[in-house]
């Protein structure tokens, strides 16, 4: 079980309940679930008055799962399995979703979420709002920290003379990158180098 407040708001399942009222399936915005009926990542969503829900989350292109909660700002960053969802904990449909992928997610001291997948990272405010980076990897990012302000990480270059690890940053505040394996070949508006 995670708590952020000694407000109890939500806790992880270790499965789908057998007993009470029937989970919800979420799924990401304008898709529908699959099989509504297999298990996702489930979690229980507690309201102001002890009322709770328990949702379903479809699953996406990873094995991380991970909740972040923001009580201040009454959201719940949810990934499961790669998919990002923003929840209220008392509304059944997510306020927004992002990603299929995601493979790690850092909270920053500003109350931020840096998700990474393989390409790129995305930066979730405590408010909702959503920041996507341009492309920094062909296909991996690894060894991210995050140290004043600024993202550090590895990208993968796999053409056959690199077929290596390039090391990038990002700072947090001007959204400004450097370095990263894609920009070896590609400018920012993703024209090739000539």
């Amino acid at each position: 079980m995670e708590v952020a407040t000694s407000e109890k708001r939500y806790e992880i399942l270790s499965g789908l309940p057998a007993y009470g009222p029937l989970y919800i399936p979420v799924t990401q915005v304008e898709r529908p679930f699959i099989n509504p009926y297999s298990e996702g990542f489930v979690v229980r969503f507690f309201g102001p008055s002890g009322e709770s829900w328990v949702a379903n989350f479809s699953l996406g292109h990873s094995s991380f799962h991970a909740v972040f909660d923001f009580p201040q700002t009454n959201l719940c960053l949810v990934i499961a399995g790669g998919n990002g969802y923003i929840m209220k904990p008392t509304q059944t449909k997510p306020v927004n979703t992002f990603g299929s992928a995601i493979r790690a997610a850092i909270l920053t001291d500003h109350d931020e979420v840096v998700a990474v997948e393989d390409t790129h990272v995305t930066i979730i405010c405590s408010t909702g709002h959503i920041w996507v980076s341009e492309r920094i990897s062909w296909d991996g990012i690894k060894d991210l920290r995050i140290d004043k302000r600024v993202i550090f990480g590895s990208s993968y270059d796999p053409m056959a003379h690199h077929n290596e690890w390039t090391d990038f940053t990002l700072d947090l505040d001007t959204k400004q990158l450097t370095g990263g394996s894609y920009r070896r070949y590609f400018n920012s508006d993703g024209t090739p180098f000539k």
